[in-house]
């Protein structure tokens, strides 16, 4: 990386771009810019962005984006290919437990969703609240039919001692 990084810093000042235009016009910081021209790929943290950055730097320099591009994908290679066994494999253990603990802040759609079986919990909630609605009437019923039996009897009391 230190190689493309070299030829970035020697195209720019044969060109004399300042470090300033290349700031604007690419859109990314000095300290970037720094980084990238010393090799030092350790401050991006993200490799993606590190590798759009190089292709648009090559472009920005007119220098041969192919092969630029060949040289930082076998920089990358090689790069990952060091990296131990043990520190992928603690990694890895890292983003499973932070997965799990995750899952429950998890955003899901509700075409994606698991649905647990709650049909018997819907029909016994529609049982219990049909059976109030049924007790509810008949004592309306009942309170309805008691009042006109009490009216009647009043109204025949009241007749009767009248005459």
């Amino acid at each position: 990386m230190k190689e493309i990084g070299q030829s970035f810093k020697e195209a720019r000042e044969t060109i004399g771009i300042s470090i300033e235009e290349v700031i604007k016009d690419l859109n990314i910081t000095e300290s970037q810019l720094e980084n990238l021209e010393d090799g030092n790929i350790n401050a991006f943290k993200d490799v993606f962005f590190l590798k759009e950055t190089v292709k648009k730097y090559a472009k920005y320099l007119n220098l041969d984006e192919d092969d630029i591009m060949d040289q930082f994908n076998d920089f990358m290679f090689g790069y990952t290919s060091r990296i131990p066994i043990d520190d992928i494999l603690e990694q890895t253990r890292e983003i499973k437990i932070l997965e799990s603990k995750n899952e429950e802040n998890k955003i899901v759609s509700p075409y994606t969703i698991k649905r647990k079986n709650n049909k018997n919990i819907k029909y016994i909630i529609i049982y219990v609240v049909s059976l109030i609605v049924v007790i509810v009437l008949l004592i309306l019923i009942v309170k309805y039919v008691t009042d006109k039996q009490i009216n009647t009897m009043g109204i025949n009391y009241i007749n009767e001692r009248m005459y």
